[in-house]
């Protein structure tokens, strides 16, 4: 069992990706109860406390304070999600109270954990509602999350965020079952000592209390981790990889079953490196925060992290695109198809199977 106290404080709420930015601000919870058939949070109500704080600018910040946990017996192992055949992100399976859903491990997602509209409905969880400044197409708050199971491991008593959808389908995702996710980020993932992603076998092992061992380190590459944190509380990961002769830092999106996606800037100094690409106009969905303009193109063969990548997925985007506010490249899972990647925690080092 791992306990840590989680404090949320969040201004700027960063979803799926390198970054985008909301103000937050209270409102009206008139028929909110009658729609989900849950209770409102009380904000001191003994168990986690939240508070409220206005600024002159008039955004707000909220905190919460909670005592949360991991329960663990011992490392396991648990299968992709079937969703992972179509969207090659990094997704299992869970469960809250008797229910199943998808779960996606997204390092991109800056918060810890994020339900949807039908979660609160189906186990009438506790809600505190917000809504942004930016982001019509969905309310927007606080929910507390009890219990959220996978496979023997138990994420207790976990503050997390709603997103009750209320646009057309499409802004969010692309398939029902992604609508249905659970989104667990970085802050919660960060809580395991390590989490192997097999995409050989299809399967995710998860430890809190063992360290990540290989009878041949020469059968991988290794990189450096880091974990940056904005003082809003929105955490960050990156991974140091060499490309074109100089270590660049990218930030590393397992919720994202993309390539390669970077800013014009980064791609001015790499691009002599990659073989010819033809990069063509087009748009890009990323959840929460829409169609993205772009250009995009696919390498052939692209050596990356020690392997030959086929089919490359590239994506140059404008410097000031909202995608990449944060950071100047964005990694996604496509490069790590076929084979082992490995996120240790403990030794803050990415291992990539040769």
């Amino acid at each position: 069992m791992k306990r840590l106290s989680c404090f949320c404080v969040c201004l700027s709420i960063l979803f799926v990706g390198c970054s985008a930015n909301s103000s937050l601000q209270h409102f009206n919870i008139s028929g909110l109860e009658a729609e989900h058939g849950s209770s409102l949070i009380d904000p001191n109500n003994g168990t986690y406390s939240i508070e409220v704080f206005e600024r002159s600018d008039g955004t707000v910040d909220y905190s919460w304070d909670i005592d949360s946990r991991i329960e663990q017996a011992e490392t396991c192992r648990v299968k992709y999600h079937n969703l992972w055949n179509t969207a090659r992100f990094m997704v299992i399976e869970g469960s809250i109270g008797s229910r199943q859903y998808p779960v996606i491990l997204d390092t991109g997602a800056s918060q810890a954990v994020f339900v949807k509209n039908k979660h609160i409905k189906d186990n009438k969880l506790s809600v505190f509602p917000l809504k942004t400044a930016q982001f019509e197409g969905f309310d927007f708050g606080l929910c507390y999350l009890p219990k959220l199971m996978i496979d023997d491991i138990s994420l207790v008593d976990w503050p997390c965020f709603y997103l009750n959808r209320r646009g057309l389908f499409g802004l969010f995702t692309n398939s029902d079952n992604e609508d249905n996710a659970v989104i667990l980020g970085l802050p919660a993932l960060r809580e395991f000592k390590y989490i192997l992603f097999d995409s050989v076998n299809e399967e995710v092992e998860f430890s809190t209390d063992k360290d990540f061992e290989t009878t041949n380190e020469q059968l991988w590459m290794q990189y450096p981790l880091s974990i940056e944190e904005d003082f809003h509380g929105n955490t960050f990961l990156f991974v140091s990889i060499p490309v074109a002769g100089s270590e660049i830092d990218f930030q590393l999106d397992t919720g994202n079953g993309n390539g390669l996606a970077v800013t014009e800037e980064l791609w001015d100094e790499i691009q002599n490196s990659i073989p010819k690409v033809k990069l063509k106009s087009q748009s890009q969905l990323y959840p929460y925060v829409g169609r993205l303009k772009c250009k995009k193109g696919y390498v052939p063969e692209f050596e990356f992290a020690g392997r030959i990548i086929k089919n490359a997925d590239v994506s140059v985007f404008p410097d000031d695109s909202i995608l990449l506010e944060e950071c100047g490249g964005l990694l996604g899972m496509q490069y790590f198809r076929n084979t082992i990647l490995v996120l240790d925690f403990e030794r803050e080092m990415l291992w990539v199977k040769k």
